[in-house]
């Protein structure tokens, strides 16, 4: 009676099995449900707070177990119950008092906006429940005697309260530049709002505004604007739990997707009018209903899913018709998934999703899903992409790898990947499989935007062998051309080398040189053929040096082809070249004359060089000495006379190619 008589204005989950739910005359009903199905087994009903506020009739409300905040559609005033006697937090969330027990005072506010108007004023909380937002549209049917605005104070349509304790004031407000749909607190930052709003050009052009607004220092200061231009009026929308994700519903039955982290918009048309949208927690699935309660789930990348009935005889659609369940038509209000996730335990019965339906002027529904049952795993995306495998759904695991984030979901990317990796690479190669393939190992090689360098250095070296065996699945396919575009991106000369003799073998004499002189540029660069530069000696002693021939042929050569790639993406071997080649570049040497010279051809003085002209001059003078380590000496005086020609004399003079005598000291571990 309660539930035909007025409407559902707030549903609140309190545990898994306990949903509150309050009506528009302030009446609150708890649900009790079992724990290992759904069925209702109490149901209390609280009607402390009916006829104690501002009007009979509320429209919206928020309800903690510290307060609750209620607004009004005729009036711009909110009406604030705090509880005086409240038990502590760690009880409240288990005890079911009625909340005349806990003592309720009610105190009004007025708020910012028109008066006499009758608006629906919707509530959003923040995520430590201390700022409360209040907003509304002025779009309405309705006709509306004029009357003047002279201040920013009544034109505004988005309100900041502030919660302290028993106290309620109002600290900033808005108005937004087109007409709001939707505006919410974000779940992750508790001063940052997002707000949709619907913008209509003067030729019947349609955009959506995506707003981000800050709370800083008592003011709202938009933080970014992104518009999308639309083909149709907005509906419904939905922001995904990570709140990168925007989806809306339009009125031509078609599905947009705004990617705030790729930057990009996916299209889709949905089989049912949407009328509301409602994320799963894990932001895996979303789910699409329609007025007459028809449902349709589609993946993060909007790819569609189908839904069976759990029965005897058990048959998929594409989607599910709720109404068929009901003796009357039925108008779907709102769909609410359960926040908090499933029990794991040993029976399986347990290990499902709630959603809670809502109806207009009707009954309550709670649909339970059997999401992740085998698994575990609430239905998470390597489970979905796991389904699409065994399903030969290989596009649509592709879609969903690529909308992950490989910073914020490193390692579902790297199992989802290496999962479809791993699949395509068991069947035959096809065009089909090789652009899956490619697709797959793109979201790491080539992602847009860009990975970061930690992550690229944790999943580089696994992601590389999956690179290799797509590699060599191209060679036995005599792909050479994508195999060679591979291997320039492993830089591997083993590869270069597999390309040179299957291509040999094949008859493709010209692609065969040329992987044979990538592998030996790459033999010709590692660091067993540079040992040269290290037997260069920085020559106090006389203040000369010489510069191989080789080192100049280093620097002539011009940029490596691996040097295309990030320093993260090269392997082990490469990142020591270049990092040791670095390093040779910048030792200072000499030019042929007495005066020190960078490898840029800048001259330093003795201050660049760290050394003082006294410690020079005392430690050359103390090497000199006659007297200086005689036993050493001596001791190696002995050992040249048994072995004459040996070349590692701790003194010694040498003559270069111009004839001078250059004296060489060897100062070992100084």
């Amino acid at each position: 009676e309660l539930l035909s008589s007025y409407i559902c204005v707030r549903r609140r989950w309190r545990t898994r099995h306990v949903l509150q739910v309050i009506l528009s005359n302030a009446c609150i009903i708890t649900f009790v449900m079992s724990k290992h199905c759904g069925d209702l087994e109490r149901i209390y009903i609280d009607k402390s707070l009916v006829g104690k506020l501002s009007s009979e009739l509320i429209c919206d409300a928020f309800l903690t177990d510290q307060y609750l905040i209620a607004s009004h559609s005729h009036m711009n005033k909110v009406d604030y119950a705090y509880f005086t006697k409240r038990p502590p937090l760690n009880e409240a969330a288990k005890r079911l008092d009625k909340l005349s027990q806990w003592e309720p005072k009610v105190t009004q506010l007025e708020i910012p906006g028109p008066k006499g108007r009758r608006l629906d004023r919707c509530i959003s909380m923040n995520m430590t429940q201390d700022v409360v937002l209040v907003w509304w549209s002025f779009g309405s049917g309705e006709a509306w005697p004029w009357s003047p605005m002279s201040s920013d104070k009544e034109r505004a349509n988005i309100c900041i309260l502030s919660i302290h304790g028993p106290m309620i004031d109002v600290i900033a407000y808005t108005k937004t530049e087109a007409e709001p749909i939707q505006v919410n607190f974000s779940y992750i930052q508790p001063h940052r709002i997002f707000c949709l709003e619907q913008q209509i050009g003067g030729h019947g052009e349609i955009t959506a505004r995506s707003c981000t607004y800050e709370i800083i220092r008592g003011q709202i200061q938009t933080a970014s604007v992104v518009n999308i231009p639309l083909k149709s009026t907005v509906v419904c929308q939905a922001r995904s739990p990570q709140e990168e994700k925007l989806i809306l519903g339009l009125s031509d039955c078609s599905l947009v997707m705004y990617d705030d982290h790729r930057k990009v918009t996916l299209f889709t048309r949905a089989a049912i009018p949407p009328a509301n949208i409602a994320w799963h927690p894990n932001g895996t699935l979303l789910l699409v209903a329609s007025a007459r309660a028809d449902i349709q789930i589609f993946d993060r990348a909007l790819s569609p899913l189908c839904i069976q009935l759990v029965s005897e005889e058990p048959s998929h659609e594409k989607f599910l018709r709720i109404s068929k369940f009901f003796r009357t038509s039925i108008t779907l209000r709102e769909a609410e998934w359960c926040p908090y996730p499933p029990h794991n335990v040993d029976f399986m019965t347990t290990h499902m999703d709630a959603l809670f339906l809502t109806f207009s002027r009707g009954p309550v529904a709670l649909m339970q899903f059997h999401l992740g049952v085998r698994s575990r795993e609430r239905f998470s995306c390597l489970e979905l992409v796991k389904e699409y495998i065994k399903h030969k759904q290989m596009d649509e695991a592709v879609s969903l790898l690529s909308s992950l984030n490989w910073d914020h979901e490193g390692p579902t990317c790297y199992a989802c990947l290496a999962a479809i990796v791993n699949s395509l690479l068991r069947m035959p190669l096809n065009a089909d499989r090789e652009a899956q393939l490619e697709a797959a190992l793109a979201t790491f090689y080539a992602p847009k935007p860009a990975i970061s360098e930690a992550t690229v250095l944790e999943y580089r070296d696994p992601i590389s062998q999956l690179a290799r065996r797509f590699f060599h699945h191209l060679l036995r396919y005599v792909r050479f051309d994508k195999a060679f575009l591979l291997a320039v991106d492993i830089g591997a000369r083993d590869l270069f080398m597999d390309i040179h003799y299957m291509a040999a073998d094949k008859g493709e004499t010209a692609l065969a040189e040329v992987a044979r002189r990538k592998a030996e540029q790459i033999e010709s660069d590692s660091p067993e053929n540079l040992e040269v530069f290290d037997d260069e000696s920085f020559l106090m002693s006389s203040g000369q040096s010489f510069s191989s021939s080789t080192r100049h042929h280093g620097q002539d050569t011009g940029e490596h082809f691996g040097h295309q790639l990030p320093s993260s993406r090269h392997h082990p071997w490469q990142q020591e070249y270049y990092s040791s080649r670095q390093d040779r570049n910048a030792q200072i040497r000499y030019d042929g004359g007495t005066e020190p010279q960078f490898a840029d051809g800048s001259f330093p003085d003795l201050g660049d060089l760290r050394l003082h002209d006294d410690l020079i001059t005392d430690y050359t003078a103390a090497l000199m000495d006659p007297g200086f380590n005689a036993v050493g000496a001596q001791a190696t005086a002995d050992q040249n006379n048994g072995n004459g020609d040996d070349e590692d004399d701790d003194y010694r003079t040498e003559v270069d190619e111009n004839g001078t005598k250059v004296k060489v000291i060897h100062f070992g571990i100084v």
